[in-house]
Formats: structure tokens, C-alpha cells, sequence
């Protein structure tokens, strides 16, 4: 467990409103050096406690088709298989838990075919994937970090594949500087900073400190399924998402109809 620091928690703070606030900004903000705050987000990536990546608006982007995953893996492949799964671009989610299944996940695609693809023609075909289980999305009824109460998925836009190309970069680590994107990229540093600038506008994404669960002081972290009678799954969704242990609730097609993350400081209280 890492010990975060007054200035650690207020940078996470700043960062949660603008992934790519410069160094500068918010040094001033909280009084310190730039520096400082290079040194303090750094140590915040490196020790894995965070980490700063773009997420994709599902609903503007046009991401209907979603699904939650769950894998057993060969243990000697987890850290191999997780870094492949948190470099596909349209899964937001990836988590190591310990139980029935070794690594959970949620991905958002532009149709049910594209889904189909990844499950079929890469995540079936990655070594060390001993099994796994679909569960399709009926809806995602609470996220933190989800991009306000508006649920309406929008027509996928017709994007060029350098926007797709610099958004895949975003995502990979939010805080490269334009420069390092045209780069890699091979294009200008003014094209790059007008399209970045134009997918924020149009709140495709946002760049977003990513918390790692097993840094924070939590007494238990956990993901749980609940089969419950489909009329009363609704209901129950809006109960459980009133608590502020828990940060994420979807509704499943198919059982378990519940699929729900917790996160709490204290185990009575889960």
C-alpha cells in the first residue's frame, strides 16, 4: 500500500479534471514547484498507483455494443495477457481479482460484429487464455468517471484513422506532450494539437487519472455478481448505486443479471 502524500491526493485531485494539465498549472494551483509536481506524478505512474489515460466517451463515439469479460488465465501469462488487454483500444477496464475467474473486463465496441471479432479472432487466441465467459450489457447503470447522466448512444462518427490513431495513443498514456504524439505518428506537431484539441471539443474523451484499487487504503475491493429475478433488476441496480462504496453497476442480458464493484475502507461496512 503506497502512503500518499497531502500534495499526492491534490494533484490526483486537479488531475481528475484535466488529465493533461501541465506541470506549470498545477504547480500553481497548489503551491508547489513545477518540479515538484513532475516528480510527484511520476512517482504516482511509477509506483503503479496510477495511471493517466484517455477514456473514451462510449455514447458520442457510438460504442453500443458492450460487454463484460471474464477470463482464467495460466497464472505465468497474467502480467503478459493484462498488458495486451490494457493496449485494445475500445476495453476500459482490466482487473486481476482472485475467485472463479482470474482477470476481469469491460469493453465497448461499435457493433455486436466488431465485438464478436475481438472475442472470436483475438481474445480466444491469446496464450495463456485457459477459458472465458461473455456477458452482454443491457446497460451501464452507474461509473465513476462516466461522462454525465446522458445514455443515448450516438451514430458512430466517421472519423479518419489518424484521429483513431492519435485517440489509441491518448489512451495508451494521456500524458504525452503533442510532440511525442506527431512523432510516432509521423505528422505535424500543429496537426496533432488541432485534432487532439477537436476530440476534446466534441467530448469523445477525456484524459483521466486511472486509481490501481490495491494502492489505495482499501479494506476490500471487490467485483460481484448477483442473480436476482430480471423484473426486480432495475430496481435493485438504482438501490445499490446510491452507496458511495461502489463505483460501478451494470445490467446484464444474459445471468448473472448484476455485475457490481465495490471498493470500502472498512470490511463491516461492505
Amino acid at each position: 500500500m503506497i502512503m500518499l502524500t497531502t500534495t499526492d491526493k491534490n494533484i490526483i485531485r486537479l488531475l481528475q479534471q484535466n488529465g493533461r494539465a501541465s506541470y506549470a498549472e498545477i504547480a500553481q494551483e497548489l503551491e508547489i514547484t513545477p518540479s515538484t509536481a513532475a516528480k510527484r506524478i511520476r512517482f504516482l505512474q511509477e509506483s503503479e498507483t496510477i495511471s493517466i489515460r484517455g477514456v473514451l466517451n462510449p455514447y458520442k463515439l457510438g460504442l453500443y455494443a458492450g460487454a463484460v469479460i471474464t477470463l482464467k488465465i495460466d497464472p505465468a501469462k497474467e502480467r503478459e495477457i493484462c498488458d495486451i488487454l490494457n493496449r485494445e483500444l475500445f476495453i476500459s477496464t482490466v482487473l486481476c481479482t482472485i475467485g472463479k475467474f482470474d482477470i476481469f473486463c469491460i469493453i465497448h465496441t461499435p457493433g455486436w460484429q466488431q465485438l464478436h471479432n475481438f472475442i472470436d479472432d483475438k481474445l480466444a487466441a491469446l496464450d495463456g487464455v485457459l477459458d472465458y465467459d461473455c456477458r452482454l450489457q443491457a446497460e451501464v447503470v452507474k461509473r465513476i468517471q462516466l461522462f454525465g447522466d446522458k445514455k443515448h448512444f450516438a451514430k458512430t462518427p466517421e472519423l479518419k484513422t489518424v484521429d483513431w490513431e492519435i485517440i489509441r495513443q491518448l489512451c495508451l498514456d494521456g500524458r504525452q506532450s503533442n510532440s511525442e504524439i506527431a512523432e510516432k505518428l509521423d505528422l505535424h506537431v500543429s496537426t496533432v494539437s488541432r485534432k487532439i484539441q477537436a476530440l476534446f471539443q466534441r467530448n469523445y474523451l477525456r484524459i483521466l487519472p486511472q486509481p490501481n484499487p490495491t494502492k489505495f487504503q482499501y479494506a476490500s475491493s471487490a467485483m460481484v455478481t448477483a442473480n436476482l429475478a430480471r423484473q426486480h433488476a432495475k430496481e435493485v441496480c438504482e438501490i445499490i448505486s446510491r452507496y458511495n462504496e461502489i463505483a460501478l453497476v451494470i445490467r446484464t442480458i444474459t445471468r448473472p443479471q448484476i455485475i457490481f464493484g465495490v471498493h470500502s475502507g472498512s470490511n463491516e461496512r461492505t
